[in-house]
């Protein structure tokens, strides 16, 4: 029998804006994104397994990010629900 693994496969979910910031790669003050950023093992090219999940803010300018986690991360989940 024969079973095709694979790993590393990523979903990104966009939950939308959150409040402005300067971002302190490209000097840009955009309002950043809110991402969640998961990795799958696949079975078969199908994700079936999630191995690690990250929540960032993301500047939408040069792709810059920070994990968010606890209170920051609620903060930014009301303000993306705005």
């Amino acid at each position: 029998m024969f079973f095709i693994f694979g790993w590393g496969h990523r979903k990104v979910q966009d939950h939308g804006r959150v409040a402005r910031r300067l971002c302190p790669h490209c000097r840009n003050d955009e309002p950043w994104q809110l991402l969640t950023v998961s990795e799958w093992i696949t079975l078969f090219f199908i994700p079936v397994i999630p191995t690690s999940r990250k929540h960032l803010t993301m500047c939408p300018i040069c792709g810059y990010a920070i994990e968010l986690d606890g209170a920051a991360l609620e903060e930014a989940r009301r303000l993306a629900r705005l």
